[in-house]
């Protein structure tokens, strides 16, 4: 892809608070950080993602902080290679200790630190009260861009060089 056929645009601002996932994919590139919103005891995750979301038959390319601790709520959902829809947050293990926040934090940032963070991953649906369904996608369907992707300047970077990106692929039946 040139540079002649990138539009500007972008999905979030670094110095705001992480971006809500949208429909498109997702790659997590960086480390996880633990947050908090106000009036809420518990935490979620957020990284910094290279994203190819759409909106209204539109793709945007950014690289910005995203809240991805939706992808394990228990409203989402989590389409595996076989087609069957497994509720997002029975992927992880509980803890024994179903009353302790930080044994509950602890679990979610085991799974998301090993089995998202590199993975590329399409959000299919988000629904209305922060729910998505996702599922795996192979690292050539995450770099095949759409022409015309109206892309931010740190997005431009992967655009013009996605070969120099490595991403992880998920093993086709690998236990869960």
């Amino acid at each position: 892809m040139t540079d002649n056929k990138l539009r500007t645009g972008n999905l979030g601002d670094e110095t705001s608070s992480p971006a809500l996932l949208q429909k498109g994919k997702y790659v997590f590139i960086d480390v996880l950080t633990e947050q908090k919103e106000e009036n809420s005891t518990v935490p979620y995750f957020s990284a910094k993602a290279i994203a190819i979301t759409e909106k209204e038959g539109k793709f945007y390319g950014d690289i910005a902080p995203v809240k991805l601790s939706d992808l394990i709520l228990k409203s989402s959902v989590y389409i595996d290679e076989h087609g069957q829809h497994i509720e997002a947050h029975k992927l992880y293990t509980w803890p024994r200790n179903l009353g302790s926040t930080e044994e509950w934090t602890a679990a979610k940032h085991q799974f998301l630190n090993d089995f998202i963070l590199f993975f590329p991953i399409e959000v299919l649906l988000v629904q209305e009260y922060g729910g998505v369904t996702w599922r795996f996608i192979t690292p050539e369907n995450f770099k095949n861009l759409h022409a015309g992707i109206a892309a931010s300047k740190s997005f431009q970077e992967f655009a013009c060089n996605p070969d120099d990106y490595f991403f992880l692929r998920r093993i086709v039946n690998e236990p869960k």
